[in-house]
């Protein structure tokens, strides 16, 4: 597989991932909204916001072992565990660099922090939108 072919099979995943966690979110914060209309607003902000984080969570993880299982299969490190916690590390913009790649492979570190930042940005939009609604007198009529 050519460089570029894998880079664009990596950020598409990458995107597919987190705009499916955003469908399940959308289902999960509708439902919920419609569940806590009488609640009060603390209840049913808490109850929306627990909706909107734990699909992103799964959906991030998710994301973070697409990039962790490419690097294992091309060579780039040895093991899963390494791969996934080099992934987690990478597109949390952490970047330890206790576990560093080999420089033919570097530019997927770099894209993976690139996508990481992204997404997590979007994921913060996701969830001050869906608690935003939840806070909404005119979504409580």
């Amino acid at each position: 597989m050519g460089r570029l072919a894998a880079i664009l099979l990596l950020v598409s995943g990458t995107v597919l991932l987190q705009v499916g966690a955003q469908g399940v979110l959308l289902g999960i914060v509708r439902s919920l909204g419609r569940r806590t209309r009488d609640s009060s607003e603390f209840w049913r902000t808490f109850w929306i916001s627990l909706g909107a984080v734990v699909p992103l969570i799964f959906g991030h993880l998710a994301q973070v072992g697409l990039w962790a299982g490419f690097l294992l299969w091309r060579g780039a490190l040895q093991t899963y565990d390494d791969a996934f916690y080099f992934s987690l590390v990478t597109f949390a913009t952490l970047g330890y660099g206790d576990i560093l790649l080999a420089p033919g492979f570097r530019i997927f570190g770099a894209l993976q922090a690139a996508c990481g930042s992204l997404m997590l940005g979007w994921s913060t939009a996701l969830i001050f939108a869906a608690i935003s609604i939840a806070r909404s007198p005119a979504d409580r009529s």
